[in-house]
C-alpha cells in the first residue's frame, strides 16, 4: 500500500510540473507571437551559443510527437529579443519582462521608447548584453540597471547621455561594461528628429528634445 501510494503521489506531481509548465510555455507564445507581430525578433537558447558567441546548429528541442502534443515553446528557452529601427512605444510592449530567460535585449533606432523600458529590463535578472543604441533614454533611467546582477555589457550610443552622464555611467558599471562611443559623422539628431518611416517625431520624442 505503502508502495502505491508512493507512486500516486510522484504520478500526481509529476502531472503537476508538467501542466504547470505547459501553462508557462502558453503564455511564453502569447508574449513570443505579439513581440513578433510589432516587428520584434525573438532567439531561442538552443540557437545561439552566448559563450562561443556562434550559432550552435542544434535541432529544435523535444521529440515531435511532443512538440505537437505540448506545442513548441514548452521546449523553447527564449534568451534575445532585438528591435531594430521599430516605432514601437514602450507601453505597446507585451511583458516581457516574463521571459525571465532572456540574456540579451537589443532596442535599436526605437525612438519612441522613454525611460519606462527600464521599469521592464530591471526584472530580468539573468540579462548580460542590454543595447539601446539611438533611444532617447537618460542618464537616470540607466542608472537603475546597475541592480542587473549579470550585465556585462551596456551599449548606449546616441541615448540622452552627454559626455559628462556618460563618464559617470562607466564609472558606476566600470569602462569595460559601458559602450558609449557615438560615430561623429551622426548626431542624436538625426536620430530623433524623424521616425524610421520618415513621418514626424512622436509628440514623448519632442518632449525629450
Amino acid at each position: 500500500m505503502r508502495a502505491l501510494l508512493t507512486t500516486v503521489a510522484a504520478s500526481a506531481t509529476g502531472f503537476w510540473l508538467v501542466r504547470r509548465r505547459w501553462m508557462e510555455s502558453q503564455r511564453q507564445a502569447e508574449i513570443v507571437r505579439r513581440v513578433e507581430e510589432l516587428g520584434g525578433v525573438v532567439g531561442y537558447a538552443h540557437e545561439w551559443d552566448n559563450d562561443a558567441d556562434r550559432g550552435t546548429g542544434l535541432p529544435t528541442p523535444g521529440p515531435a510527437i511532443l512538440r505537437r502534443i505540448l506545442g513548441e515553446h514548452f521546449f523553447f528557452t527564449p534568451n534575445i529579443i532585438l528591435f531594430d529601427e521599430s516605432t514601437v512605444c514602450t507601453n505597446e510592449l507585451p511583458a516581457i519582462d516574463e521571459l525571465s530567460t532572456l540574456t540579451q535585449v537589443a532596442f535599436t533606432n526605437c525612438v519612441n521608447l522613454d525611460d519606462r523600458i527600464i521599469d521592464v529590463l530591471v526584472q530580468l535578472p539573468d540579462l548580460r548584453v542590454v543595447t539601446l543604441y539611438g533611444t532617447p533614454i537618460t542618464y537616470d533611467a540607466l542608472f537603475r540597471l546597475k541592480s542587473l546582477p549579470r550585465l556585462e555589457m551596456l551599449h548606449v550610443p546616441h541615448t540622452r547621455l552627454d559626455g559628462k552622464s556618460a563618464a559617470q555611467l562607466s564609472v558606476l558599471f566600470g569602462a569595460d561594461t559601458v559602450s558609449w562611443n557615438d560615430d561623429p559623422l551622426i548626431t542624436n539628431a538625426d536620430i530623433f528628429t524623424r521616425m524610421p518611416d520618415g513621418g514626424e517625431p512622436s509628440a514623448a520624442t519632442e518632449a525629450a528634445n
